[in-house]
């Protein structure tokens, strides 16, 4: 059932998108009833329409429901950035700097495992 759904779905799709070539098809499978009942200039065969008139007058209406509804279609646009061109500032801070309360403790010690850590990467030649 699903996939009978999602199959109708993508005709009506697909039918929507090549409205034209459906007139055009259309038109030529039935080509003989339409130059023989439908044609306007079906008493005047030095014209030769051959029905030509009525895939004018179909194609036109096509046309004309598709910019119908392209009106009632069209939406307001809406600009959305998706990046940022100004890049935040971080500001980098050593540990010991962040204790600097007066304590009889000796800070002897020096951060080197955050240094060894963090660094940019070497290249190997």
């Amino acid at each position: 059932m699903k996939n009978f759904f999602v199959l109708t779905l993508m005709a009506i799709m697909l039918l929507q998108t090549f409205s034209k070539v459906v007139v055009l098809v259309d038109f030529q499978a039935n080509k003989e009833y339409i130059m023989e009942f439908l044609c306007i200039n079906r008493d005047k065969p030095e014209l030769e329409c051959e029905g030509k008139c009525q895939l004018t007058k179909k194609l036109k209406a096509q046309h004309d429901t598709d910019k119908q509804a392209n009106e009632r279609g069209q939406k307001q646009e809406v600009q959305v950035n998706l990046y940022c061109q100004s890049l935040p500032v971080f500001t980098s801070y050593s540990p010991i700097a962040i204790v600097s309360f007066l304590s009889n403790y000796s800070f002897s010690h020096t951060s080197v495992a955050y240094h060894s850590i963090f660094h940019p990467p070497k290249t190997i030649v």
